[in-house]
């Protein structure tokens, strides 16, 4: 009863003749029915009309629910492709290039849209921007079609699917001929690596291996003291192998034609040529064999191209000079021995230098 007494009310005190049949205005109105009963709200027999009319920021709730914010996603259209086709090609790039592409899609409702990848794989080195759509990175050095899905969403929740490819083809790395002085160059993923004839080494066979000191030199020193060793030195600790530098103010000293300096390069190379000094006017170097190892454990001597062993020749008694000799034949070496055989003074005293290329 006492809600009819109130809509009694308000119909009194706000009835125009001018205005609607029933018209409130009021900060905040609430109509509600007693506990269990409805509250119905129906419009003149003869089709008259409903309306629930927010304000310029306001919405209209039924429960918790924003009905105008539901009927905006209800009646939201997906976002659309640019690219009509279902199965879309993106283009064919050869290995190392740049990869830039900008995939298109548009919101019927203008909102701002995220794109996702969601099936398939992208090349490697190939990345998606989800906030701008954009495939950035660099294709790789391979023969391979790479076929990947994309969604595209809106601010709704409403998606569209695509289903694009990227096509990429190895690169032929020997194609602008890099080898150099006869080199020959086989191609490999991203790379490539040349062949060089005897005398030359390097990436591109540009380096002249004869030329190429490994650095034994006292100026340089880029062998360590540690991989240098002396056997049967003369005044036994008195004369370390680390002093047999070429250019060094002192020199190793060995007994006789059993002694022997010998170098660890590090790693295995092509030793093309090797640069002896005397130690002093009383201790000299004449003549000397070279041996070679790989391994440190088996040694080889040096040999002429008929297979002898070959006989190198020293500075002799003019121990300020440094005497380089070219190997007849090139030795693929990581330890190389130098074995006195002559000296003119009372025991063999000398410095070393090997030039050679990286393998």
């Amino acid at each position: 009863m006492a809600s009819k007494i109130f809509l009694m009310t308000l119909c009194s005190l706000f009835l125009k003749s001018d205005a609607s049949f029933f018209e409130v205005r009021y900060p905040s109105v609430v109509v509600s029915a007693e506990t269990g009963g409805n509250l119905t709200i129906a419009a003149g027999p003869n089709g008259g009309n409903i309306y629930m009319t927010p304000g310029d920021r306001g919405t209209v709730f039924i429960g918790h629910t924003d009905m105008l914010k539901l009927f905006e996603i209800v009646n939201s259209q997906p976002p659309v492709w640019g690219q009509k086709a279902p199965y879309g090609p993106l283009g064919t790039f050869l290995g190392g290039d740049v990869v830039s592409v900008q995939l298109m899609a548009i919101d019927p409702e203008g909102t701002h849209l995220r794109y996702e990848k969601v099936s398939g794989a992208l090349p490697p080195g190939v990345y998606l921007d989800k906030a701008t759509g954009k495939l950035n990175g660099t294709a790789p050095d391979v023969d391979a079609t790479y076929e990947f899905g994309i969604r595209v969403v809106d601010e709704q929740g409403k998606y569209a699917d695509q289903t694009f490819t990227i096509d990429t083809r190895e690169r032929d790395q020997c194609r602008s001929n890099p080898c150099l002085n006869g080199g020959t160059c086989t191609d490999d993923f991203g790379t490539y690596t040349c062949k060089c004839t005897e005398k030359y080494g390097g990436k591109v066979c540009n380096i002249v291996c004869a030329s190429q000191a490994v650095g034994v030199a006292n100026s340089v020193k880029k062998i360590p003291d540690a991989q240098m060793a002396g056997h049967y030195a003369f005044g036994s600790s008195d004369h370390k192998a680390y002093e047999g530098r070429l250019g060094s103010s002192t020199g190793w000293i060995g007994m006789d034609k059993n002694s022997w300096l010998q170098v660890d390069l590090g790693n295995v190379r092509n030793v093309q040529a090797v640069a002896t000094q005397g130690y002093s006017a009383t201790y000299t170097l004449s003549t000397y064999h070279l041996d070679c190892s790989v391994d440190g454990n088996r040694f080889t001597h040096v040999s002429q191209v008929n297979g002898t062993a070959e006989l190198f020749t020293g500075s002799g008694k003019s121990y300020t000079t440094s005497t380089k000799q070219v190997l007849a034949v090139p030795q693929t070496c990581r330890y190389v021995r130098f074995i006195p055989n002559t000296w003119t003074g009372t025991h063999p005293g000398f410095r070393v230098e090997i030039y050679a290329c990286e393998l």
